[in-house]
Protein backbone atom coordinates (compact mmCIF):
# COMPACT_ATOMS: atom_id res chain seq x y z
CA UNK A 1 0.00 0.00 0.00
CA UNK A 2 1.47 3.20 -0.90
CA UNK A 3 0.58 7.00 0.72
CA UNK A 4 -2.85 8.28 -0.73
CA UNK A 5 -1.84 11.44 0.07
CA UNK A 6 1.47 13.19 1.10
CA UNK A 7 2.28 15.11 3.89
CA UNK A 8 4.88 15.53 6.33
CA UNK A 9 4.58 12.34 8.37
CA UNK A 10 4.40 10.10 5.17
CA UNK A 11 7.49 11.71 3.83
CA UNK A 12 9.48 11.77 7.09
CA UNK A 13 8.37 7.94 7.59
CA UNK A 14 10.05 7.45 3.89
CA UNK A 15 13.29 9.25 4.81
CA UNK A 16 14.04 7.43 7.80
CA UNK A 17 12.88 4.06 7.06
CA UNK A 18 15.54 4.70 4.30
CA UNK A 19 18.06 5.84 6.34
CA UNK A 20 17.45 2.85 8.62
CA UNK A 21 17.44 0.46 5.45
CA UNK A 22 20.84 1.48 4.00
CA UNK A 23 22.17 1.66 7.12
CA UNK A 24 21.06 -1.44 8.87
CA UNK A 25 18.91 -3.47 6.02
CA UNK A 26 15.60 -4.55 5.60
CA UNK A 27 15.28 -7.34 7.59
CA UNK A 28 17.02 -5.97 10.55
CA UNK A 29 14.71 -2.73 10.83
CA UNK A 30 11.52 -2.64 12.61
CA UNK A 31 8.56 -1.08 12.57
CA UNK A 32 9.25 0.25 16.02
CA UNK A 33 12.67 1.87 15.04
CA UNK A 34 11.13 3.38 11.59
CA UNK A 35 8.30 4.93 14.37
CA UNK A 36 10.85 6.15 16.67
CA UNK A 37 13.26 7.27 14.21
CA UNK A 38 10.44 9.97 12.12
CA UNK A 39 8.56 10.36 15.68
CA UNK A 40 5.11 9.09 14.81
CA UNK A 41 3.10 6.30 16.04
CA UNK A 42 2.85 2.49 14.78
CA UNK A 43 -1.14 3.78 13.68
CA UNK A 44 0.52 6.52 11.90
CA UNK A 45 2.43 4.68 9.94
CA UNK A 46 0.12 1.96 9.31
CA UNK A 47 -2.39 4.54 8.21
CA UNK A 48 0.17 5.58 4.94
CA UNK A 49 1.41 2.18 4.18
CA UNK A 50 0.38 -0.78 5.78
CA UNK A 51 3.12 -2.44 6.76
CA UNK A 52 6.47 -2.52 6.80
CA UNK A 53 6.57 -3.63 3.49
CA UNK A 54 4.54 -1.25 2.39
CA UNK A 55 7.43 1.61 3.17
CA UNK A 56 10.05 -0.67 1.73
CA UNK A 57 7.43 -0.63 -1.75
CA UNK A 58 6.65 3.17 -1.55
CA UNK A 59 10.75 3.53 -1.33
CA UNK A 60 11.45 0.89 -3.64
CA UNK A 61 9.31 1.03 -6.36
CA UNK A 62 9.11 4.83 -6.41
CA UNK A 63 12.61 5.02 -6.69
CA UNK A 64 12.62 2.86 -9.61
CA UNK A 65 9.37 4.32 -11.32
CA UNK A 66 11.84 7.69 -10.99
CA UNK A 67 14.94 5.91 -12.63
CA UNK A 68 12.66 4.39 -15.59
CA UNK A 69 11.13 7.94 -16.63
CA UNK A 70 14.71 9.74 -16.46
CA UNK A 71 16.26 6.69 -18.78
CA UNK A 72 13.56 7.02 -21.34
CA UNK A 73 13.77 10.37 -20.85
CA UNK A 74 17.10 10.60 -22.00
CA UNK A 75 17.06 8.06 -24.71
CA UNK A 76 13.98 9.46 -26.42
CA UNK A 77 14.49 12.93 -26.30
CA UNK A 78 16.05 13.50 -29.81
CA UNK A 79 20.54 13.88 -30.28
CA UNK A 80 22.90 12.00 -31.39
CA UNK A 81 23.85 8.41 -29.87
CA UNK A 82 26.49 10.28 -27.59
CA UNK A 83 23.67 13.00 -26.77
CA UNK A 84 21.54 9.82 -25.85
CA UNK A 85 24.33 8.04 -24.01
CA UNK A 86 25.18 11.17 -21.84
CA UNK A 87 22.14 11.49 -20.57
CA UNK A 88 21.91 8.53 -19.75
CA UNK A 89 24.93 8.30 -18.14
CA UNK A 90 23.70 11.67 -16.05
CA UNK A 91 20.63 10.24 -15.15
CA UNK A 92 22.49 7.52 -12.77
CA UNK A 93 25.12 10.16 -11.95
CA UNK A 94 21.74 12.96 -10.96
CA UNK A 95 19.62 10.12 -9.11
CA UNK A 96 23.24 8.87 -7.03
CA UNK A 97 23.59 12.08 -6.02
CA UNK A 98 20.62 12.98 -5.50
CA UNK A 99 19.62 9.79 -3.25
CA UNK A 100 22.93 8.21 -2.07
CA UNK A 101 21.12 6.53 0.50
CA UNK A 102 18.27 4.78 -2.04
CA UNK A 103 21.40 4.29 -3.95
CA UNK A 104 23.21 2.18 -1.62
CA UNK A 105 20.07 0.75 -0.50
CA UNK A 106 19.37 -0.58 -3.45
CA UNK A 107 22.73 -1.77 -4.52
CA UNK A 108 22.90 -3.76 -1.55
CA UNK A 109 18.98 -5.47 -2.48
CA UNK A 110 20.63 -6.61 -5.89
CA UNK A 111 23.51 -8.09 -3.87
CA UNK A 112 22.64 -9.21 -1.36
CA UNK A 113 20.43 -12.25 -0.07
CA UNK A 114 17.12 -12.67 -2.02
CA UNK A 115 15.26 -13.49 1.00
CA UNK A 116 16.56 -9.81 3.01
CA UNK A 117 14.45 -7.81 1.93
CA UNK A 118 10.23 -8.47 -0.20
CA UNK A 119 11.18 -9.45 -3.57
CA UNK A 120 11.46 -6.91 -6.16
CA UNK A 121 12.47 -7.82 -10.15
CA UNK A 122 15.42 -6.08 -10.72
CA UNK A 123 16.19 -8.26 -13.13
CA UNK A 124 12.74 -6.71 -15.20
CA UNK A 125 14.03 -3.21 -14.67
CA UNK A 126 17.60 -3.72 -15.90
CA UNK A 127 16.56 -5.96 -19.27
CA UNK A 128 14.37 -2.77 -19.65
CA UNK A 129 17.00 -0.40 -19.50
CA UNK A 130 19.21 -2.76 -21.62
CA UNK A 131 16.88 -3.24 -24.20
CA UNK A 132 16.09 1.08 -24.51
CA UNK A 133 19.95 1.50 -24.74
CA UNK A 134 20.12 -1.28 -27.49
CA UNK A 135 17.37 -0.04 -29.59
CA UNK A 136 19.28 3.38 -29.75
CA UNK A 137 22.68 1.88 -30.15
CA UNK A 138 21.06 -0.21 -33.50
CA UNK A 139 19.28 2.66 -34.78
CA UNK A 140 22.78 4.89 -34.52
CA UNK A 141 24.27 1.91 -35.99
CA UNK A 142 22.15 1.98 -39.14
CA UNK A 143 22.29 5.76 -39.46
CA UNK A 144 26.31 5.31 -39.64
CA UNK A 145 26.83 7.07 -36.55
CA UNK A 146 28.87 3.90 -35.16
CA UNK A 147 30.84 0.81 -36.52
CA UNK A 148 28.18 -2.27 -36.34
CA UNK A 149 29.83 -4.38 -33.43
CA UNK A 150 28.54 -6.96 -30.35
CA UNK A 151 25.72 -4.68 -28.99
CA UNK A 152 25.54 -7.47 -26.04
CA UNK A 153 29.60 -6.52 -25.47
CA UNK A 154 29.14 -3.01 -26.01
CA UNK A 155 26.50 -3.04 -23.53
CA UNK A 156 28.71 -4.26 -21.02
CA UNK A 157 31.40 -1.59 -21.63
CA UNK A 158 29.09 1.24 -21.16
CA UNK A 159 26.57 -0.33 -18.60
CA UNK A 160 29.78 -1.38 -16.36
CA UNK A 161 31.46 1.83 -16.80
CA UNK A 162 28.64 3.70 -16.01
CA UNK A 163 27.90 1.14 -12.73
CA UNK A 164 31.56 1.32 -11.59
CA UNK A 165 31.38 4.95 -11.32
CA UNK A 166 28.20 5.00 -9.54
CA UNK A 167 29.83 2.47 -7.29
CA UNK A 168 32.92 3.91 -6.38
CA UNK A 169 31.18 7.41 -5.85
CA UNK A 170 28.94 5.60 -3.17
CA UNK A 171 31.95 3.60 -1.60
CA UNK A 172 34.93 5.99 -1.61
CA UNK A 173 33.44 9.54 -2.90
CA UNK A 174 35.37 9.08 -5.93
CA UNK A 175 34.98 9.75 -8.94
CA UNK A 176 32.78 12.74 -8.60
CA UNK A 177 29.88 12.66 -10.74
CA UNK A 178 30.34 15.23 -12.42
CA UNK A 179 28.79 16.24 -16.27
CA UNK A 180 32.65 16.53 -17.46
CA UNK A 181 33.08 12.65 -16.65
CA UNK A 182 29.42 11.81 -18.41
CA UNK A 183 31.23 13.36 -21.10
CA UNK A 184 34.97 11.66 -21.08
CA UNK A 185 32.82 8.45 -20.22
CA UNK A 186 30.55 8.19 -23.40
CA UNK A 187 33.22 10.00 -25.42
CA UNK A 188 36.18 7.30 -24.51
CA UNK A 189 33.22 4.32 -24.97
CA UNK A 190 32.22 5.64 -28.15
CA UNK A 191 35.98 6.10 -29.76
CA UNK A 192 36.10 2.44 -29.32
CA UNK A 193 32.99 1.95 -31.12
CA UNK A 194 34.02 3.50 -34.49
CA UNK A 195 35.38 2.89 -37.81
CA UNK A 196 39.49 3.20 -36.98
CA UNK A 197 39.68 4.24 -41.22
Amino acid sequence: MVAAETSPSSERILQSALTLFSERGYDATSVREICTASGITKPTLYHFYGSKEGVYRALVDGALDRMRVDITRALEEDGSLADRLRRLTLAYFDSTRREPDMARFIAALIHGPPSSAPHTDFLTFYDHVLAQVAGVMAAAEERGEVSPGPADARLLVLMGAIGEAVHGHLLVGRPELTPALADTLVDVVLKGWMDPS
